[in-house]
C-alpha cells in the first residue's frame, strides 16, 4: 500500500512539472548500415541539449519523412536513447527507413537542387523512469540537395 502511494505521488509531483522539449544543436555523422529493397537502416550522430533536471529517453517510435512535401515514407527509432538532464549530449541512434514506391527515384531529382525542404511529422514516445508521453512531431528543414547524393549524408550539418 506504501508503495502505491509513493507512486501516486510521484506521478502527480510529475505531471505538475514543466516538460521543456530537447533541443537540436546539430548533426554529427551519418552511417549506411543496409539497404535492402525498400528498407534503408542506418544511424544517425546528433547533438542534443536536454534542459530538464531529469533524464530524458526516446523510446520505440516511427514518423512520417516528407521531400518537399512529397511522402518518402516511415522512419523508425530501432532502439531507446538516454538524453541526460540538464546537458548537451552527442547521440547515435539508430534508425530505419520504409520507403514508399517510387521514394529512390524522387531522391535523384531532388539531388540536384541547391536546397530541399526535409518534413518529419509524426508522435515520438518519450518517457523519464516508467511514465511515458505521446509528443506531436512536426519539423521542417532546409538541407543541401547534394546531401541526398549517394555518400552525402556524410558531410550533413543540419
Amino acid at each position: 500500500m506504501r508503495l502505491f502511494f509513493s507512486l501516486f505521488f510521484a506521478g502527480l509531483f510529475l505531471s505538475s512539472c514543466a516538460f521543456h522539449s530537447p533541443e537540436f544543436r546539430g548533426s554529427e555523422g551519418f552511417k549506411l548500415e543496409k539497404m535492402d529493397g525498400k528498407e534503408i537502416s542506418f544511424s544517425a550522430g546528433a547533438k542534443v541539449y536536454n534542459p530538464n533536471w531529469f533524464a530524458v529517453k526516446l523510446k520505440k517510435s516511427g514518423v512520417d519523412v516528407y521531400l518537399e512535401e512529397q511522402f518518402m515514407g516511415k522512419l523508425f527509432l530501432d532502439k531507446k536513447v538516454k538524453m541526460k538532464a540538464k546537458q548537451e549530449s552527442t547521440l547515435t541512434v539508430p534508425l530505419h527507413l520504409e520507403l514508399e514506391e517510387g521514394a529512390l527515384l524522387s531522391l535523384v531529382r531532388y539531388s540536384s537542387k541547391e536546397t530541399v525542404n526535409i518534413r518529419i511529422t509524426g508522435k515520438v514516445k518519450g518517457g523519464i523512469w516508467f511514465f511515458s508521453k505521446k509528443v506531436k512531431v512536426d519539423e521542417t528543414r532546409q538541407i543541401p540537395g547534394k546531401s541526398l547524393r549517394p555518400g552525402g549524408m556524410m558531410n550533413l550539418g543540419m
